[in-house]
């Protein structure tokens, strides 16, 4: 496949019903910054401008996907030449969603960069990546339909999606990462992020209705979410007294830790658990915000 040093700002929206209307390219909607990527193919949905977001296909330089925090991207970058192509690259689309780079720092002796910037409402970005979720990799439309499952909630909520990239890399099965815009918080935890819950445990997803935004059940032990960083806490117990002790106590700890408890459940085990002179018969889970 050829690669073009190229990634294509789009007018795309994201709902199922509008991809189903997507129209040809114009020339008049692309704004081109430097990456090394195949040639996206580039399409359009509607004609307000805020409606769209970056496309692309991240290869081999694995610098240019950032990581955010606070009001920042950063990268590690080998070298300054790396860290300039992801200046390049980040800084048209930070302005294309009315951030301004502020400051460039590049630690040479680490590798690793960083672009301060501001937004003129406050906003800053966020990131998620797709890959600890079940889709099937080698599939570009079920990849494809999982992109729209995750970017209509995020619009719906108001978190405007700035990017969505795939990856192509040997080091990650074929996956992609979205970033999208939300509200600052003092501590990251509180701020109202797409994440996913995932504790190997089976999830009691009707107490998390009305505490989360949930966007995909995307197992009986994974869930995909927008809201606050949640918590989970699952315990054995001998007998069910000794469950609601141990949930009451842990509901406690979390008052004294100024944590939000969202609720708990008692429930019974389907066959005894035995650890050494110990039958379990009983569990609790305990779900809270960081």
């Amino acid at each position: 496949m050829n690669k073009l040093a190229v990634i294509a700002i789009t007018a795309l929206c994201v709902s199922t019903a509008q991809a189903a209307e997507l129209n040809g390219i114009y020339a008049s909607d692309i704004a081109a910054v430097k990456m090394d990527i195949p040639a996206p193919v580039l399409q359009r949905t509607g004609t307000d401008p805020k409606c769209g977001h970056v496309t692309g296909e991240i290869a081999s330089k694995l610098h240019l996907l950032a990581q955010a925090a606070k009001s920042q991207l950063f990268t590690y970058a080998k070298t300054e030449a790396e860290f300039k192509e992801f200046t390049d690259m980040w800084t048209p689309i930070l302005a294309k969603f009315d951030m301004k780079v502020i400051a460039r720092t590049y630690d040479p002796k680490v590798g690793f960069g960083t672009l301060q910037y501001v937004s003129s409402d406050g906003s800053v970005v966020r990131e998620f990546q797709a890959d600890g979720m079940d889709y099937d990799a080698l599939s570009q439309p079920a990849m494809e339909k999982l992109k729209h499952e995750l970017l209509e909630p995020l619009e719906k909520a108001g978190m405007t999606p700035v990017a969505v990239l795939d990856i192509r890399n040997e080091i990650f099965r074929p996956t992609f990462r979205i970033y999208y815009l939300t509200k600052p918080e003092e501590n990251a935890d509180h701020e109202a992020q797409l994440r996913q819950l995932k504790n190997g445990d089976d999830i009691d997803f009707e107490l998390l209705a009305g505490a989360v935004n949930i966007v995909k059940k995307d197992r009986t032990f994974s869930l995909v979410y927008i809201g606050k960083l949640l918590g989970y806490k699952s315990k054995l117990a001998t007998d069910e007294l000794k469950a609601v002790m141990g949930a009451a106590k842990y509901k406690e700890f979390l008052t004294e830790q100024r944590k939000e408890f969202i609720a708990s459940r008692i429930f019974k085990l389907d066959e005894p658990f035995m650890v050494g002179e110990h039958t379990y018969n009983y569990a609790y889970s305990v779900y809270f915000f960081q």
